[in-house]
């Protein structure tokens, strides 16, 4: 656990304004649409939290590509992916997690074809990395988190009804190594890459019948 609190409580400041300008650009319309929305909200927070001034600390995002049967999103689930960072005296670590995100209000019909389709994209990104959540934009509630394991055990219904952290208290948690997974080192191909080959490893493990296999028919 990563215990600087007075870091992680600037960090989560820093979080805070990032949602503020994010919601106001989307109140005013500067945004309209979902992948506008996570663009603006991720180069906010690269800019934010990269900042010289906190040294010793890195966040950086990748935005999967969305177009095609072929595209990253299609394969993994996932619309963006973003990797923390701290190499510091007495403290190093790398970690990641994997996300799709909506725009949807609590008063918004969401389809059985919508939960159906979010479901689908939990389920992928699930099979490459455990830390996997949807992020709900919302002009009523701010910016909220669900686990997407939550989001595979619900009933058809609007995310906004499942279990969620505001985006602030998701971060903190992030931030203090209670959420992220160190498979995802780096918020680029190569981390997808690497996703990929450790799920494929897992696959023939799994087909090979795992450990047990290699006693089967000996005595």
């Amino acid at each position: 656990m990563f215990t600087n609190t007075k870091l992680v409580s600037g960090l989560v400041s820093k979080i805070r304004n990032v949602e503020k300008q994010t919601l106001e650009a989307l109140a005013a319309r500067r945004v309209e649409q979902e992948p506008a929305v996570t663009d603006r909200l991720l180069g906010v927070m690269e800019q934010t939290l990269n900042d010289q001034n906190i040294g010793g600390i890195t966040w950086t995002a990748k935005t999967l590509t969305d177009r095609g049967r072929g595209s990253q999103e299609a394969k993994f689930g996932a619309d963006f992916m973003a990797v923390f960072r701290v190499s510091i005296p007495g403290f190093e670590v790398a970690k990641g997690f994997m996300a799709q995100s909506k725009l949807l209000e609590p008063s918004d019909n969401f389809s059985r074809s919508d939960s159906k389709a979010l479901r689908q994209q939990c389920e992928r990104m699930l099979k490459f990395s455990p830390a996997s959540y949807a992020f709900v934009y919302s002009q009523q509630k701010g910016i909220v988190v669900v686990p997407a394991v939550e989001v595979l055990a619900a009933r058809d219904c609007n995310p906004h009804e499942l279990t969620s952290l505001p985006m602030s208290e998701f971060y903190r948690q992030h931030f203090e190594c209670f959420i992220g997974d160190r498979s995802i080192k780096t918020a680029d191909p190569g981390g997808l890459e690497g996703l990929r080959a450790q799920a494929d490893a897992r696959s023939v493990f799994l087909l090979n019948g795992g450990p047990q296999a290699q006693g089967q028919g000996t005595s």
